[in-house]
């Protein structure tokens, strides 16, 4: 079914992820180019990181995002992570191993879309903010699978299916030998797992079993 995944921080190992979806930042590659619309949330970027062979990434914020969410979103991002500050792009593409010329093609092109309201690009239409006043900082990351959605698939009766979507006579399943539920469902994530899968499926499973 696929596989999930977290942004870990290359001299962390914490996962993290959140700030994607709540602050004004871009991810580029060690090109300097950026490849996914960043408010689509960490499993967007990952799956493209792991799609283009991208060992690394990095986010990119300026001092008028950390000011504004450095005691909100950005507070766990702050305690655990590595996350270094440079006075200019320049430095920060230097000291991090990125392309320079397109960083700052890159990020040029980012803030004249943002003051038009177009993404040409990634299509973004979210968090639009230039990225244009110093200090910078810079976060390396690379993506982890921390649950895989694969397993088996069952019913509503926690029914074990064939690949030819009949249930097999007899045969139940519940938790995490089951594929992931949202997934499934088409949801792509969320709460519908875990000790939740379990605990209603297992109900479910000894239920109808009993039967």
């Amino acid at each position: 079914f696929g596989m999930n995944m977290l942004f870990v921080g290359t001299h962390s190992n914490v996962s993290i992820g959140q700030p994607l979806v709540e602050v004004p930042l871009i991810i580029v590659n060690k090109n300097g180019q950026r490849f996914q619309d960043e408010t689509r949330g960490y499993l967007a970027v990952n799956h493209k990181m792991v799609e283009n062979k991208f060992k690394l990434a990095y986010w990119i914020l300026d001092s008028k995002a950390v000011e504004k969410y450095k005691d909100t979103s950005l507070k766990i991002f702050f305690d655990k992570q590595k996350v270094d500050k440079f006075d200019n792009l320049k430095d920060l593409a230097k000291v991090e191993g990125i392309n320079y010329q397109n960083l700052e093609k890159t990020i040029k092109e980012y803030n004249e879309d943002v003051l038009k309201g177009k993404d040409r690009y990634q299509n973004r239409t979210k968090l639009l903010d230039t990225i244009d006043k110093g200090p910078y900082y810079a976060f390396e990351c690379e993506p982890q699978i921390y649950t895989s959605y694969s397993g088996l698939e069952i019913n509503k009766k926690a029914q074990v299916m064939t690949t030819a979507g009949t249930p097999i006579s007899g045969l139940y399943a519940a938790g995490d030998v089951t594929g992931h539920l949202a997934y499934q469902a088409g949801l792509g994530g969320g709460g519908i797992s875990g000790l939740v899968m379990a605990t209603v499926y297992g109900r479910i499973a000894g239920a109808e079993a009993a039967k």
